[in-house]
């Protein structure tokens, strides 16, 4: 039988404690949460995340994990028996000048009957950082005299009478507690208690201080010489888990929803029976470990990836994207397969839920409520599957507070990479290196799918997973999916003799995709389209420079006139940059291409009769190559070895065009990774990846994080974002509305090049904490930030 979700009264009321506060109200009116009610909470929520992974205590090499565990859960909180923080949570006192985790560890000796020293030293440090990192407790360590110890002050706010309730708590209420939790299979007893009078006299700042000192010696002895992940991985857990734990109760969501994700849920999405899938689908539900599954756009690879995770029955799924809207995409569609088990956490993932529900029409109050929730639950472990981009996954690599959380969560995880290919090399290495990591040290499992992976990036993959089984769409399929007949064209692409052409092709009724490598190209092509396509044909204009709000609007209006399934096939425009490439189901009939890598160009090509229903539509790239595409694409090698390749297979057609073979693609990859490219690729990924290993992955150690990387941690996203100071007004009516959350709907994606640029202008005005940076350059619903308004103010273009 299943374990279900813990979500109980308490089987035995401590008596003496319900004066002992562990939170105050959470609102007038509310009652206040007792120590008691709040540890019971706490391991409930513990019993709920070891009866999802029971065989942790093997993975970590600590076969009392569980053990440990609970009583470092149950003691966690004593600390705030003392009268000064019970009068802190009454609202009688400001502040208390002390930290109640550190009085807990007076306690720990009660539990540690039969504990072997480390073990003891595990749990007490648990406890100790349960909310602050070791550097910021360290100041208890030092012995002074007893009117000036912080400890001895401590003790002094502990009355007898509490301390004698909080022994008899443990002495009547821990047994049944345990056998209510069913958490003695999993290896927790009972520890046999010393005699009530040795327990109250041994509550000493010597008692404490001593857990602190032993902690103070694993960290100084990991410093001088860097232990294995086996024998850190206890300590991981420890704080990890009891930090999810703690969490979690303090969030009062109740039991954490078991995992129900099945293949029949997934075969029900696709309305097929499993006779009809795909080879490579069936493949995938069959297979165990590591896997690489290529297939081409169109071929139900997210169903496959779904019937590869439900296969490794592993308790947590996480699927990786590298956009927001793509991240919002695939919510969308995993939630509508396992409703009510999947999480969507990104920096902007509070926004997107909010929208969902006003779209679904819930009072804006109430919409902000759930937004917020559904957006805390992403961040712990309560969904058992969560949508989210790799850079949740570098969190915990790059030792940010409550790492040990994140580290707990991943362990025994199946992850989904999907466009791993939007990566350029030294961000793909760090990613890589903490897929390895996760695979060895914490049993991560690692599905990686893509209808375009050059062999070199496959090659790591492959090496860093050490095992690693090759799925691919089948040859006849393959051979069936003839949709693309590829062009080369001379010129820029926004000549007006090519601009014309695409313009034609509207004209005559197609749905046509012009794709440009940055912003300000794309912009200059909807300006020519916009004055000469006639007014009765949608113009669509798509990039990163706009708000979030509109880009929303933009791919909604998009996917209605141009999704795979419209209600009537009209001809329209769509002008674009990159981000075109991912993300946005459009079934468009025709392409006009900047020149790009193979890989981002197969990736355009894509969004052209995506499903082979029409006859093979003609994709043009255009030959000329503007100085900027050396800023936007490095090495510009690769760019013009694209070229070079596909003029080779142009040329062999006489000018009648390339009909497009899936099975040859990988072939043309290859033939782009050679040379200069290769090794350009190969240095910087190699690079890298030994960097990222010696500096974070072998120095990764519990009980402290490493704030002086958190900045470097955030560049990693390459942008910020601003406020354009034509919706000022607007943001601030919205900040004080109850809409609130739609606040930041108004900021614009900018890289932390341009913004560093427009302030040396003088037209970014720098924000603070509570409100976002605002450029001084127009802005328009339709065209986006300007940033070319007039000589004296161009800005260096990039890609967004």
């Amino acid at each position: 039988m299943a374990f279900v979700g813990m979500n109980m009264e308490m089987p035995c009321v401590p008596e003496g404690l319900s004066h002992l506060w562990a939170k105050s109200p959470l609102a007038p009116g509310r009652q206040a949460q007792t120590l008691a009610e709040h540890t019971w909470e706490a391991l409930m929520r513990l019993s709920d995340l070891a009866h999802q992974r029971p065989d942790l205590p093997a993975l970590s090499r600590q076969p009392r994990l569980w053990h440990l565990l609970f009583w470092a859960v149950f003691l966690h909180d004593w600390g705030k028996a003392a009268q000064g923080f019970q009068r802190l949570l009454r609202g009688k006192e400001r502040r208390w000048q002390f930290r109640h985790e550190v009085l807990s560890l007076a306690f720990v000796d009660w539990v540690t009957a039969g504990l072997s020293a480390e073990e003891t030293a595990f749990l007490a440090s648990a406890i100790a950082t349960h909310h602050k990192d070791f550097d910021e407790i360290e100041g208890y360590l030092e012995e002074q005299e007893a009117d000036l110890d912080p400890l001895t002050a401590m003790l002094g706010e502990l009355s007898r009478e509490d301390a004698t309730a909080l022994y008899r708590w443990l002495e009547t209420c821990a047994a049944p507690w345990l056998d209510a939790l069913e958490m003695r299979p999993l290896g927790v007893t009972c520890p046999a208690l010393p005699p009530l009078e040795q327990a109250l006299n041994g509550l000493t700042p010597q008692a404490a201080r001593r857990h602190l000192h032993r902690l103070e010696r694993f960290l100084h002895a990991w410093e001088d010489e860097p232990p294995s992940v086996e024998t850190l991985r206890p300590g991981i857990f420890l704080r990890g888990l009891l930090l999810q734990s703690d969490h979690l109760a303090s969030a009062g969501w109740g039991a954490l929803p078991q995992p129900q994700l099945s293949a029949e849920a997934v075969l029900h999405s696709l309305a097929l029976p499993y006779r009809r899938l795909y080879a490579h689908q069936r493949a995938a539900a069959h297979t165990c470990g590591h896997a690489i599954l290529l297939a081409p756009t169109g071929t139900g690879k997210t169903e496959a990836a779904m019937l590869w995770a439900v296969n490794q029955r592993l308790p947590r799924l996480f699927y990786t994207l590298p956009y927001q809207a793509s991240m919002n995409a695939m919510f969308d569609r995993l939630a509508r397969i396992f409703p009510g088990q999947v999480g969507l956490l990104h920096g902007r993932s509070t926004m997107a839920q909010f929208q969902r529900l006003m779209e679904q029409s819930y009072a804006p109050q109430e919409a902000a409520r759930l937004a917020r929730l559904l957006h805390n639950r992403s961040g712990l472990a309560y969904y058992p599957a969560r949508v989210f981009s790799p850079y949740q996954l570098l969190k915990a690599a790059f030792q940010l507070k409550g790492h040990e959380a994140l580290l707990s969560d991943f362990t025994e995880g199946a992850f989904v990479f999907d466009e791993i290919h939007a990566y350029e090399p030294a961000r793909l290495a760090m990613i890589v290196a903490t897929m390895g990591f996760l695979a060895r040290a914490y049993g991560a499992r690692f599905l990686v799918m893509s209808a375009t992976l050059p062999t070199p990036i496959r090659a790591v993959l492959e090496e860093t997973l050490e095992q690693v089984t090759p799925i691919h769409a089948s040859q006849r399929l393959l051979a069936r999916l003839r949709r693309h007949r590829l062009f080369l064209a001379e010129g820029d692409l926004l000549e007006e003799g090519n601009l014309r052409w695409a313009l034609e092709e509207a004209r005559q009724g197609r749905r046509v995709l012009v794709v440009c490598n940055t912003v300000r190209r794309a912009q200059q092509a909807w300006l020519w389209m916009r004055e000469h396509l006639p007014p009765e044909i949608p113009l669509f204009l798509l990039h990163g420079r706009f708000t979030g709000r509109d880009r929303a609007r933009k791919e909604r209006e998009m996917l209605q006139a141009a999704g795979l399934n419209p209600a009537e096939h009209r001809p329209l425009m769509v002008v674009a940059t990159q981000v075109v490439e991912v993300s946005l189901n459009l079934d468009l009939d025709v392409l006009f291409s900047d020149p790009a890598p193979l890989e981002a160009l197969l990736q355009r090509i894509g969004r052209v009769n995506r499903l082979g229903r029409r006859e093979l539509s003609p994709v043009v790239v255009f030959r000329g190559m503007d100085e900027v595409f050396r800023r936007v694409y490095r090495p510009i090698e690769q760019v013009t070895r694209t070229l070079d390749v596909l003029e080779e297979r142009f040329s062999a057609s006489r000018g009648k065009g390339v009909a497009l073979d899936e099975r040859a693609l990988p072939q043309w990859l290859d033939a782009v990774y050679t040379g200069e490219v290769l090794a350009s690729w190969q240095n910087t990924f190699e690079s890298a990846r030994a960097d990222f290993e010696r500096s974070f992955l072998q120095v990764l150690q519990p009980f402290r994080s490493n704030p002086q990387l958190a900045e470097q941690f955030h560049r990693l996203f390459d942008s910020t974002e601003v406020l354009p100071e034509d919706l000022y007004d607007e943001y601030l009516e919205l900040r004080d509305s109850e809409r609130a959350l739609e606040a930041d709907s108004l900021l614009v994606p900018l890289s932390w090049g341009l913004r560093a640029m427009l302030a040396q202008r003088g037209l970014l005005h720098k924000g603070d904490r509570d409100f976002p940076d605002v450029v001084s350059v127009p802005y328009d619903d339709e065209w986006g930030l300007n940033l070319d308004v007039k000589p004296d103010t161009q800005i260096l273009e990039d890609s967004d």
